[in-house]
């Protein structure tokens, strides 16, 4: 194994992993990946790994667009399987956005993105078993759906080792190791590995690893609870993944007779830092989520909740990531601060950091738009078309 390498990347869910299939497709040298615990061991294994690309910010729909394009054409472009079925993508908004969700599909479609905007009556035709209350309109996006995070993570890992690079999983980073020229190594669970560039992508995690470097990332970490729903047998066919807006969930179907039912707003959740926990689910959080799901879906009847799981965000003060270099320590990079994107554009955040990484620069998207220090400088990404709910 090598104890000196061009690059390490801390973390080994959706995001590290395809920043290490990235690096060493693009001739990074020698690419060392840490992870703990396991691969898609941590948030990635838990995420609804909703594919959609309906965002109220331009860049990050075209990002979206892009990232989706890539789950669609997997095999080719990755190699392996994402497990990615399109069932299309249906956001429900109340009569208060409707002017708002007019103009962020507008934008949509000059981007080349096939979405509609619905009335009431056109959402039925959509989704006839749906009840409509509060409802005023919707955007349909027939060719986004979800992938399997554990299955794609998989195939990212297998990837980067097919160009070259070492996957150490059971390995975790312990310490940052710096003088005043920047990074210059990282101590391990298993020895010290000499390297002058650390891309640091393992969730909230991140937050205590380079603490001791003088560096406080504002990441607050938000768990939330996703209840799988028993389709009762009269349901029918499969419906569509709906981004509820107005009772602030979602509701994802899988193929065993289920749907994954998480709440829509990263902050409507609870704050805890024991990432490595799992508690058990509060009943007042499932009665919740069975009463929003029962709503939407009244001949589902009672739902069965015949499992939780619990997911959880790194949350940003703006929602957005922090990709990219930290000013004040040269060589130490970041893809933290997710806040819910990480999954669905993994494929395009770790393109955009490796040819940052690699050439000064990011090719197709602005990825100074996600610097680290914006939050320093006072520059918080701000929607172009924001809801008056508080969602992605």
């Amino acid at each position: 194994m090598a104890e000196t390498a061009d690059v390490v990347v801390v973390g080994g869910g959706s995001t590290g992993t395809s920043l290490a299939w990235q690096l060493a497709k693009m001739g990074a040298g020698q690419v060392v990946l840490l992870e703990r615990r396991g691969l898609a061991a941590q948030a990635t294994g838990v995420t609804a790994g909703i594919v959609r690309t309906h965002y109220t910010h331009e860049t990050l729909a075209r990002m979206a667009l892009r990232a989706r394009q890539v789950f669609e054409n997997f095999d080719e472009v990755v190699g392996g399987d994402a497990g990615f079925r399109q069932t299309g993508f249906l956001a429900l908004l109340g009569s208060d956005d409707i002017e708002t969700v007019a103009a962020n599909v507008a934008m949509h479609r000059d981007l080349g993105i096939n979405t509609y905007i619905l009335s009431p009556d056109e959402i039925r035709e959509v989704e006839p078993r749906l009840a409509l209350c509060g409802i005023g309109a919707a955007a349909w996006e027939p060719e986004s759906g979800y992938a399997d995070p554990v299955r794609t993570t998989i195939s990212f890992a297998n990837a980067a080792r097919r160009h070259g690079a070492e996957l150490r999983i059971g390995v975790g980073a312990a310490r940052l190791v710096a003088d005043a020229s920047g990074i210059t190594g990282v101590e391990t669970n298993a020895g010290h590995i000499s390297t002058r560039s650390v891309i640091v992508a393992n969730g909230f995690s991140s937050r205590g690893l380079v603490a001791p470097l003088g560096i406080e990332l504002p990441l607050t970490p938000i768990r939330h609870v996703v209840a799988l729903m028993q389709r009762a047998d009269h349901f029918g066919k499969t419906h569509p993944i709906i981004s509820d807006r107005v009772l602030g969930s979602y509701y994802r179907p899988r193929e065993d007779g289920h749907t994954m039912v998480g709440k829509t707003a990263p902050y409507d959740g609870e704050e805890d830092p024991h990432v490595d926990d799992s508690p058990a689910a509060s009943p007042d959080v499932l009665q919740t989520l069975a009463e929003r799901y029962r709503r939407r879906f009244p001949n589902q009847g009672a739902p069965a909740v015949n499992a939780t799981t619990s997911g959880l965000y790194d949350c940003s003060p703006d929602l957005q990531p922090l990709l990219g270099p930290v000013p004040d320590v040269a060589g130490l990079h970041l893809a933290v601060g997710l806040s819910g994107h990480g999954f669905k554009l993994s494929p395009i955040f770790s393109q955009m950091l490796a040819e940052q990484l690699l050439t000064g620069n990011s090719t197709q998207f602005d990825i100074t738009l996600f610097s680290p220090a914006r939050f320093i400088q006072e520059r918080r990404i701000v929607p172009q078309h924001a809801y008056s709910v508080s969602t992605l």
